[in-house]
């Protein structure tokens, strides 16, 4: 019985990946300037423009698409194992606010560089979530819990600085800036935000990915963990730290992208269950295909493209709801 499960497992990742493979495969061929798909096949016999268009453009917004998604993905499921809390998401910790405070900051401040500004994104993304920790550590009560609701502190504290920055933002040429890149969106992804982003969303996945395995011991309970001899400030402290590596640099690249991290892994949940093992690599291959759909969607269904994160607000949260609704094959109601 638990051979056959497995071997099921197995076959369904197998299939969630070769069904991620062919949305991307449609992406690249869905957009507003069109690039023959017959052409391509032939050797990739497309003009100057076709080209340019799909190498420095398409492809390089197709890469990224599916690395935020498998990021925030992977760093949902293993925030919500961690925290033991179905309903965590990956800017519990502040991250997400912090990293908008610095992407702010830099607009306001006219930086030039776009790589400034990430890597401002960035840095206040990990000094939000250490802010989180430190004020975690000083209460004495469930380090867990005092995570949880210091994270919604330092979050609310950055929305506020946020706002502040808003408040005194040149309505007419910064705040516009602003409040859509507050959004979340891949208008503007080049091969420069997939090099910035990659290193640290591709280590992350992988490092995750190596010791998912601990999720299933963690999620036990800690006393329980601890009586099967694993040390669980050590690996709590390596998930965290990677999930908010991978989280940092996607807010810091794209902006805020809702709801990915917490549905897609209530998804995967649903379809090869609890078990970490297929959980995790699975929401990274769910997560990377439902956010190139979003995106399809963001860039394909208006004249102007709409901000991602509304496009994954209107279909991700009915969908969780259905879920929340249904409890079949849940992992947290077992």
């Amino acid at each position: 019985m638990l051979d056959s499960e497995i071997m099921n497992n197995k076959n369904k990742l197998i299939f969630i990946m070769v069904i991620t493979f062919i949305i991307m495969l449609i992406s690249l061929f869905i957009g507003r300037f069109d690039i023959p798909f017959l052409n391509f096949i032939k050797g990739f016999q497309l003009t100057n423009m076709e080209k340019s268009v799909f190498l420095y453009i398409r492809l390089p917004r197709i890469l990224l698409v599916m690395g935020v998604g498998a990021a925030l993905s992977v760093a949902g499921a293993s925030y919500q194992s961690v925290f033991r809390n179905p309903l965590v998401s990956p800017d519990i910790l502040g991250v997400s606010a912090g990293a908008s405070f610095g992407a702010a900051l830099g607009m306001i401040l006219s930086f030039e560089s776009f790589t400034v500004i990430y890597l401002l994104a960035f840095a206040f993304g990990i000094v939000a979530v250490l802010l989180t920790y430190f004020i975690s550590k000083l209460g004495k009560t469930n380090l867990i819990m005092m995570m949880v609701l210091a994270g919604i502190v330092v979050g609310s504290l950055f929305n506020a600085f946020i706002s502040i920055l808003k408040y005194m933002a040149d309505p007419y040429e910064k705040l516009p800036g602003i409040v859509f890149w507050l959004m979340g969106g891949f208008s503007r992804t080049g091969w420069d935000e997939v090099l910035f982003a990659a290193p640290f969303i591709i280590t992350g996945i992988l490092i995750l990915i190596v010791i998912r395995w601990y999720l299933n011991v963690l999620s036990m309970g800690e006393e329980e963990a601890i009586s099967m001899g694993v040390n669980v400030k050590l690996i709590r402290r390596v998930m965290l730290f990677f999930s908010t590596l991978m989280v940092s640099a996607s807010v810091a690249t794209v902006g805020q992208v809702s709801w990915v991290g917490l549905v897609v892994p209530h998804i995967s949940r649903f379809i090869v269950g609890a078990d970490h093992r297929y959980m995790v690599p699975a929401s990274g291959l769910l997560g990377a295909g439902f956010l190139l759909i979003m995106d399809d969607i963001a860039r394909s269904l208006t004249g102007a493209e709409i901000p991602i994160s509304i496009i994954t607000a209107l279909l991700g949260a009915p969908f969780f709801a259905y879920l929340l609704i249904s409890k079949r094959k849940s992992g947290w109601n077992r």
